[in-house]
């Protein structure tokens, strides 16, 4: 809890009470501590401890005025500490966009930022600086917001999105922001361990910080299986207790090169081992299906839907779905539904005429098989919300221009 005076009633009212805390930001590429996230606590001189100020920026309830204020304090001490260490490590500051809108009505210009005059005040390097848009809801001006984020922008600095997967930092903050880097909530992260919808969320923002150009952050990470997490997703910037809690001081760049290295070992082993194995099984389902269909190479295109539907018996138990279609996309044979109760498959006929040439499976297929004379594709692993389970897509070229597609279980 935010203290301000003791049970005597003598004021803690003191900016010497007020120290920014460091939290350590590991890139996995190199293996070293790259930034810090500054992190605001009070010191508590009749427990002599400190405490997260966490609770008291995050609260509307307070005097925005005080807050502000201890913000700026917080904020030139931890610049006035990387000056006098004369590292070469940047600093990341948590902005709250809704202080900014109001702080900075019409005056948006860069020497009236606060941040901005302490550059130029301590003389660091403005490429030092990663400024943080975090905050669960904000009911300002966009517009007003865009400009001040183009103002940091222009005048060097980093952005960097926060708290990834709430409030207003979804896709409305990415997409008017485009952020230099985007931070995964730990919250989502937990989640993720153990649910799949989770999972394919954070899967989602990975594709799309590779899009964008964005490099990915997870915070709050606390364990190594966290840690394979965030690299399975493709995040090079790894924060959280698992390395260290936030502290006064900046650490040895090196102190966690050793630890990295042993868990990117790790890692690498793990996943090259799934790669092997996913690739034995899709080559497994491949061989069976070609075996199966080369028998309906001499099939007419009348005799073909029955010659088709006599086959199904034969397929791997793993397909949930199958169907063929035409080279243009029409499907050509009823679909054939696993009966999940009783085996076998179900015919739904309904389905002849639908079309799947605008899928991204069936463009790739098609694509690849012209231009590699590939027979096959396989897709990442995707989720049917409706019978919970996982599945990939397998499709695989036919004669006469006849493309197979078949839906098939797939769990990790």
């Amino acid at each position: 809890m935010f203290i301000t005076e003791s049970t005597e009633g003598n004021q803690f009212w003191n900016e010497t009470y007020f120290v920014p805390h460091f939290q350590p930001i590991v890139n996995a590429i190199n293996r070293s501590i790259s930034a810090y996230e500054v992190l605001g606590r009070q010191f508590n001189p009749e427990e002599n401890t400190y405490q997260s100020l966490g609770g008291l920026f995050h609260n509307r309830d307070h005097d925005p005025v005080p807050i502000y204020n201890i913000d700026r304090i917080l904020r030139e001490k931890a610049v006035q500490t990387l000056k006098e260490s004369n590292l070469r490590t940047k600093l990341f500051f948590n902005m709250m966009p809704n202080f900014l809108s109001r702080v900075h009505h019409t005056d948006l210009f860069a020497e009236n930022f606060h941040i901005i005059q302490l550059i130029e005040k301590y003389g660091i390097d403005r490429n030092q600086v990663v400024i943080e848009i975090t905050e669960d809801e904000f009911d300002g001006s966009i517009e007003r917001l865009i400009q001040i984020v183009q103002i940091f922008r222009d005048y060097g600095l980093k952005i960097a999105i926060d708290d990834l997967g709430t409030g207003f930092s979804n896709l409305e903050r990415i997409g008017y922001l485009h952020p230099d880097i985007m931070k995964v909530d730990i919250k989502i992260m937990r989640e993720s361990l153990n649910k799949n919808s989770f999972k394919q969320v954070l899967g989602a923002i990975s594709e799309m910080s590779q899009k964008l150009g964005s490099q990915l952050l997870f915070e709050g990470i606390e364990t190594e299986e966290e840690v394979n997490l965030a690299l399975s997703m493709g995040a090079n910037l790894l924060q959280g207790f698992y390395f260290s809690t936030p502290n006064p001081h900046f650490l040895n760049r090196n102190t966690f090169s050793d630890k990295m290295k042993s868990v990117l070992e790790n890692f690498s082993s793990v996943r090259s081992r799934e790669l092997r194995e996913k690739g034995i099984r899709e080559q497994k389902i491949i061989d069976q299906l070609q075996d199966l269909f080369y028998e309906l190479s001499d099939s007419s295109e009348e005799d073909f839907p029955y010659r088709f539907g006599q086959i199904l018996g034969s397929l791997p138990r793993e397909i949930l779905k199958v169907f063929v279609c035409d080279a243009e996309g029409y499907q050509i044979t009823p679909t054939y539904d696993l009966d999940r109760m009783n085996g076998g498959y179900l015919e739904r006929s309904r389905q002849i005429g639908n079309n799947y040439a605008w899928k991204p499976y069936f463009l790739k297929h098609k694509e690849e098989s012209e231009r590699f004379r590939k027979k096959w594709g396989v897709t990442y692993p995707l989720y049917d919300i409706n019978n919970q389970n996982q599945y990939v897509i397998f499709t695989f070229s036919l004669m006469a221009g006849k493309i197979l597609v078949a839906q098939v279980s797939w769990s990790e």
